[in-house]
């Protein structure tokens, strides 16, 4: 993604109130100074578009069949990809229901069929991990997964070592940095958020 791009996606990400500072703590029991939520992109339409178009710059060079999302933040974006990439999308569930049709693997889809992932973002890997597994299990191939933004935290080396490739809009340090230059957050913000990494 071009620098340009970044830095306006950036800038909206915050003025959405998708990236908080704070104290926070994450979903995998670590501290953090800097928190995003982006599920909060179902409530703005224009900035979920132009999140779509970012995720669709990384996937024309990729080859998949169908795009698979991992609920719940990356269901809508997944969603948002699919109607502007005309592409089929699928997704595993967290939970099997124990009534109806009891899938583990939601939407249309045939063993052999080349699926990316879709996540919102990367810190460990261990979700991304988690949602490739039943995909795999279902007779689909997986090799890549997209996110909007890498937390630089070790998420893309456990998935390399896995076998997986990563593709991210951002990194966390380039989200930063975007939001100092245009003066949403200070140096002493950035700085306090990258002494946590």
């Amino acid at each position: 993604m071009d620098p340009e791009s970044v830095q306006s996606l950036a800038a909206t990400l915050f003025d959405i109130g998708a990236v908080q500072f704070g104290n926070f703590t994450l979903h995998s029991g670590k501290r953090s100074y800097i928190y995003m939520d982006l599920r909060v992109l179902v409530s703005f339409p224009e900035a979920l578009r132009r999140v779509a178009l970012a995720y669709r710059q990384i996937l024309v060079s990729l080859s998949f069949d169908l795009l698979a999302a991992y609920p719940y933040a990356a269901l809508p974006i997944g969603t948002a990809i699919a109607l502007e990439m005309n592409v089929p999308l699928i997704y595993p569930r967290k939970e099997v229901k124990n009534y109806g049709t009891g899938k583990l693997i939601e939407g249309r889809w045939q063993i052999g069929q080349r699926a990316v992932l879709i996540e919102d973002l990367v810190t460990s890997g261990a979700s991304i991990g988690q949602a490739i597994a039943p995909l795999k299990a279902e007779g689909l191939l997986v090799e890549e997964a997209v996110v909007l933004i890498d937390r630089e935290q070790g998420g893309r080396e456990t998935l390399r070592e896995q076998g997986y490739r990563l593709h991210s809009v951002m990194t966390l340090s380039q989200l930063l940095a975007e939001l100092e230059r245009e003066e949403r957050i200070t140096a002493k913000q950035r700085a306090r958020v990258l002494r946590t990494l």
